[in-house]
């Protein structure tokens, strides 16, 4: 048979992308980091300065101070050197960008200047950002409140921020009332977060107009919410009740202090815990105390409850109480989240979580995926999670990430990962899988 020779045009192509205009360009670049649109500046002479017409999503954050064990110095000089070259970095390019709107500003890093963080904030209003987050947060030891920035009143007005959709200020000095002024000029606020404020000690949080969604607050003395359009509330707070107004919420989290006050006056939650659709309790909080007397909590049939997520500390069987009364009373529970703390091996006296008289399971829990977080197979953690199983006839999904809870998200999490009692962790999450094949395992 005769080969059919194919000839191939090797024509050069025609350069399309010369064809779109500067507009579609710019569109195109701000979809990019802002790093990476800046380098596109080396193409040619057309692109040099296009790159200062970005209006996406500047996220400025030093990669070196995210890992900042990585010093091992505690050296305040040598730290000086990273935020200064972190500052300067950033004036550099925001004085560059000639755009006059940008979608989004987040700047993480841990930085005391207060002129500067003066002029980005100036920088948001004049370019009427979406998004804004603060977070100067101390990477130095012992250092969270030390010479918090203090949040300018003079840039609360209806033309200062009536664009903003999200908001995170974190060690960012704001009071009470300057917070609930800024509430009132931000028309399209849907999504607030404030922790780490040394003076934020009352709020109120009101309003028919409000469309604020989501809403995050650390520690506080009094607290007052009224928003009718809420559905997502997280709080680590005193042991004090918060007054709730017109609310639906379908997701709550609670950690700190308030997570007892929670714990002991169930009631006073259980007139929106039938309604949520996911609840998160931190009960590992060193504020949180387990009963002197072990204790079976009565719940109301959580009937709507999807995702269960809570942490502990596993110092004895007894800190498994909450878990067992949730998981009970949650009967279309879709997800159970456990993220472990201070796991230890149990004294000899202690029964076993099969034997505990309160923490006896229903015989069947609805759940489908379960997780944990900071197993070390001690026994009492594996013991749980062999119960767990064993009553979840519905179960498809098993997750299990032998990092602990407290590092997992910092940035030690990476080096933890390559230590040794991580891979002697995981070993023993591998050990648990293989002694129960019929479920499916994702070890981390």
């Amino acid at each position: 048979m005769k080969r059919e020779i194919v000839s191939e045009d090797y024509t050069c192509v025609h350069d399309r992308l010369s064809e779109l205009s500067d507009d579609v360009l710019v569109n195109v670049l701000s979809c990019l980091t802002i790093q990476d649109a800046a380098r596109t500046s080396i193409l040619s002479s057309r692109w040099r300065y296009l790159w200062k017409w970005f209006t996406g999503c500047l996220n400025f954050h030093n990669s070196l101070t995210t890992a900042a064990h990585k010093f091992e110095l505690r050296d305040d000089k040598v730290f000086d050197v990273e935020r200064r070259k972190f500052v300067s970095w950033v004036n550099q390019v925001l004085r560059s960008l000639q755009s006059r709107t940008m979608e989004e500003l987040r700047i993480r890093f841990d930085v005391t200047s207060d002129d500067d963080i003066h002029n980005w904030i100036k920088f948001a209003v004049e370019k009427k950002v979406r998004r804004l987050e603060l977070n100067f947060r101390r990477f130095l030891a012992g250092r969270w409140e030390v010479g918090q920035y203090n949040f300018p009143p003079h840039f609360v007005s209806y033309s200062s921020f009536s664009s903003l959709t999200e908001l995170s200020l974190i060690n960012v000095a704001i009071t009470g009332d300057i917070l609930a002024h800024l509430l009132s000029y931000c028309p399209l606020l849907e999504v607030l977060s404030v922790i780490q404020s040394v003076c934020l000690k009352h709020l109120k949080v009101s309003g028919s107009l409000l469309k604020l969604k989501y809403l995050k607050l650390g520690y506080m003395e009094h607290l007052e919410i009224d928003a009718p359009n809420l559905i997502s509330f997280e709080f680590n707070g005193p042991a004090k009740p918060i007054c709730l107004g017109e609310v639906c919420l379908a997701e709550v989290s609670f950690g700190g202090s308030f997570s007892n006050y929670i714990m002991k006056n169930l009631c006073w939650l259980s007139s929106f815990l039938v309604r949520l659709h996911t609840l998160k309790l931190n009960l590992a909080s060193p504020a949180y105390s387990v009963p002197a007397v072990a204790v079976y909590y009565n719940l109301p049939e959580l009937y709507n409850l999807k995702h269960l997520e809570m942490e502990i500390d596993l110092l004895d069987d007894d800190h498994l109480l909450p878990c067992a009364s949730f998981l009970n009373a949650a009967t279309s529970l879709y997800k159970f989240t456990l993220k472990l703390y201070d796991v230890k091996p149990f004294a000899e006296w202690v029964q076993t979580i099969k034997d505990h008289v309160y923490s006896s399971l229903s015989e069947l829990i609805s759940i489908r995926e379960l997780e944990v977080v900071g197993l070390e197979g001690c026994g009492a953690d594996t013991d749980f999670v062999i119960c767990l199983i064993e009553n979840a006839e519905l179960l498809e999904k098993i997750i299990i990430d032998p990092c602990k809870t407290r590092i997992l998200g910092t940035p030690y999490e990476s080096s933890y990962r390559e230590c040794a009692e991580y891979q002697s962790n995981r070993r023993q999450a591998i050990q648990l899988a293989a002694r129960l094949p019929l479920w499916e395992f994702v070890i981390l």
